[in-house]
């Protein structure tokens, strides 16, 4: 499971990551800027791929959304929203700005009040794009199903936008419990305005609205064997090709999973980190009441160097014990769901995140000694400064870093690498 929700993660980005570069261009424009598109490009005039990728940055904010309240996420997500909003990000949701500006406490009314105010015109496809984070939290079908129409709903009026959401969510829910892609789209899309065979490109612009954008991302999906068809495929159609190719790479991503994904896209995506964490979490928290795990942080800290004594004291052996695997699962878990509890409206936030992001890193190291049968003293070296990391995090959350010297932090700080 942990695999195929990666790929949809890593997938949407790396679509999105893609499309970037040839959103609001005619295919001859594609032609002549680029020839086409098969690799990340910087965006446009001065901005940084990650500034123009908005639609990534929806999703992390459905994410975190979840995080702070499973149960009932969507007063978080508008949250999300409008702390993101508040970043001034330099690409963004024209329909989520105007939502913002008009709510007072409930998301539906300023919903409708502007599918109105705009001529019952709120059928775009930005609430499509963000909603897979749902179906990778949850698995029961009534709950994501609801979800997912809320979720929609809060900046979309237009059913049209939220029946879109409910498709696409439920032949991911079909892809998670492994079954064929075409398949689940098939079967998800009969009896409804997208069923098709979809042999021929669809009569219609690669464009924002809802419809157009589903039945595109529906074609590549159903015309391509492998995730790079996809996803090259939709960006070098141009038009709304970021959102197009995200919403599909989620798809395919699942189908593939995150192993199977093109190095070449998945070592080189934009927020590679936030999107491996993000995966981790939606892992440890689905299904799960997020608000009594945040309150068990404490304990993770306090399992995780349990965990990692335990670890040392084989490797100081120079033994691998038969159940390391079992061992290094529980502390790639524990490391994960603190990061459930670290809240963006704190002061320290983002000291707490650095610092819990490290952790994370050092843990990848640790990992990738293992797959590559090191010596266990080198292990142990790596092992070592992990255990600091999280005795650190620990006085964090206790309120008393400032009894380690900085220079000590800097010390451990400097040898982090990315594996």
């Amino acid at each position: 499971m942990l695999d195929k929700i990666q790929g949809g993660i890593f997938g949407l980005a790396i679509g999105d990551a893609l499309g970037c570069s040839t959103e609001d261009m005619s295919v001859d424009e594609i032609i002549k800027e680029y020839g086409k598109v098969t690799d990340f490009v910087i965006n446009v005039v001065t901005l940084m791929l990650e500034e123009a990728m908005d639609d990534t940055e929806m999703t992390f904010a459905v994410v975190k959304g979840i995080m702070a309240n499973a149960k009932d996420p969507i007063q978080e997500i508008g949250k999300q929203f409008i702390y993101w909003i508040k970043t001034n990000p330099l690409v963004s949701s024209r329909r989520l700005e105007e939502v913002i500006s008009n709510y007072n406490g409930d998301w539906f009314q300023a919903a409708e009040r502007i599918h109105y105010e705009f001529d019952e015109l709120s059928a775009g496809n930005g609430s499509l794009v963000r909603c897979l984070p749902i179906v990778l939290a949850y698995s029961d079908i009534k709950k994501i199903d609801e979800l997912t129409v809320l979720q929609s709903k809060m900046t979309h009026f237009d059913d049209l936008a939220a029946e879109a959401c409910v498709i696409y969510n439920r032949i991911a829910k079909r892809l998670l419990d492994n079954e064929n892609l075409k398949t689940a789209i098939q079967t998800e899309i009969k009896n409804t305005r997208y069923e098709s065979d979809y042999l021929d490109e669809p009569d219609c612009p690669p464009d924002g609205y809802v419809v157009h954008t589903m039945r595109w991302g529906l074609y590549w999906l159903l015309n391509c064997d492998t995730f790079e068809e996809v996803v090259v495929g939709a960006t070098n159609m141009g038009g709304d090709s970021n959102t197009i190719a995200a919403l599909a790479g989620g798809l395919k991503g699942i189908d593939v999973g995150f192993k199977q994904l093109p190095v070449k896209y998945k070592n080189n995506v934009p927020f590679y980190e936030k999107l491996l964490n993000y995966s981790d979490i939606l892992y440890e928290i689905r299904d799960q009441d997020t608000k009594i795990l945040r309150e068990n942080v404490k304990n993770y800290l306090t399992q995780l160097q349990i965990e990692t004594k335990k670890l040392d004291k084989f490797l100081s052996q120079n033994a691998i014990p038969s159940d390391v695997a079992e061992l290094l699962e529980s502390i790639r878990k524990n490391n994960s769901l603190i990061g459930i509890a670290i809240n963006e409206e704190e002061s320290n936030f983002e000291r707490k995140y650095d610092i819990w992001l490290q952790t994370k890193l050092r843990y990848r190291r640790v990992m990738h000694l293992f797959d590559l049968n090191a010596f266990p003293g080198k292990i142990r070296n790596e092992l070592e400064s992990f255990d600091f990391m999280v005795n650190l995090l620990n006085l964090i959350f206790d309120g008393f870093e400032k009894k380690v010297p900085r220079e000590t932090v800097k010390r451990i700080n400097s040898s982090l690498i990315k594996y």
